[in-house]
């Protein structure tokens, strides 16, 4: 029968000593080198990890070893970095005043020619932007990051990414597709001018009735559903949910609301993205 010492003692966390403490930080070092997440967004789950390793063995001492033989038990349940990651969070901690400025800049491009922000091409983009402005002990501004940009493309070596524009995915062009067979001179070169162009109009007009139905069908509809979409986002904060709400993309005086959704989605997506992004730096 467990006794009430033994439940107790079961219980009660594991204090750890300065001694201890010293091996959890050349420890860090090492797993550091090696990609673990020490630094990142995962930082907090690794160190959980380990922390559960020691809760539950509190008769293993905390020692280097024991710390890398924690590590190697539940590897795969840990959280590691790439190359481009691990430079990332390396550099960063030289000023992460800027490394946060940055990544909040970074957070809001993603768009066709300006700088990749996703992946490991993000963390490229931010470590070569902070070495570059970091050598001239500059702080973040517009003119800077345009500055620091134009060097970088100027000289050899890595390059900043950028968002190509999309490539054409259809086997022919426009012209081609909406060609009907008809010869380049027309099919009735003896028709009067008067009497072609009455037949096209109202060939033209035949064509657009028939279409009209459907087609303002599913405009209808689509537009119904994208207004449903855009009018139920929401921000982290009413501050974000009141940025969403004031943007509207119109069409003439109508607005597009499939436009609208598509904005306001991106705009979401960047308040997501310069939080989590914020969040690498601590």
């Amino acid at each position: 029968m467990t006794s009430v010492q033994e439940i107790y003692e079961r219980n009660l966390r594991r204090q750890y000593t300065t001694a201890d403490a010293k091996q959890f930080e050349e420890a860090e070092k090492g797993l550091g080198a090696n990609r673990l997440d020490v630094k990142g967004p995962g930082a907090t789950r690794n160190l959980d990890l380990i922390d559960d390793f020691f809760q539950k063995n509190r008769s293993i001492p905390v020692t280097l070893q024991n710390i890398y033989k924690a590590v190697e038990q539940r590897k795969n349940e840990f959280a590691w970095l790439s190359p481009a990651e691990a430079e990332w969070y390396q550099t960063a901690q030289q000023n992460l005043e800027l490394g946060n400025q940055l990544a909040a800049h970074l957070a809001r491009q993603g768009q066709v020619g300006r700088l990749v922000n996703d992946g490991d091409q993000l963390f490229e983009n931010l470590t070569l932007l902070f070495k570059e402005i970091h050598s001239r002990r500059e702080s973040v501004s517009s003119q800077t990051i345009t500055a620091a940009e134009d060097r970088i493309a100027h000289r050899p070596g890595k390059q900043l990414v950028r968002v190509p524009q999309p490539r054409r995915t259809e086997p022919q062009s426009a012209v081609a597709k909406a060609d009907d067979g008809t010869p380049f001179l027309g099919r009735n070169l003896n028709e009067p001018e008067w009497a072609r162009r009455s037949r096209e109009r109202s060939e033209r007009e035949a064509k657009e009735a028939a279409n009209q139905p459907s087609a303002a069908s599913v405009t209808s509809r689509g537009a119904a559903e994208a207004r449903e979409k855009a009018e139920s986002l929401q921000g982290s904060t009413h501050t974000e949910t009141d940025q969403l709400k004031k943007i509207f993309v119109t069409s003439g005086t109508e607005i597009d609301w499939q436009a609208t959704l598509a904005s306001r989605l991106r705009m979401q997506a960047q308040f997501d993205k310069q939080r989590a992004v914020r969040r690498f730096i601590r």
